[in-house]
């Protein structure tokens, strides 16, 4: 690991703070998919109650 030796203290908070912004991108993108499967999941459901 010779290439880690050369990184200041500096690269790696900048290394860092790329991966934890990266993280909550991630995380965002969850809660999107969560809210269009809980829509679609209510769709379906409404959908159904008007047909009986």
């Amino acid at each position: 690991m010779e290439w880690l030796e050369q990184l200041s203290a500096e690269d790696l908070a900048i290394l860092g703070a790329g991966f934890n912004t990266l993280g909550d991108f991630f995380d965002f993108l969850a809660l999107i998919k969560a809210k269009q499967e809980t829509s679609k999941e209510l769709k379906g459901k409404n959908t159904k109650s008007k047909t009986i």
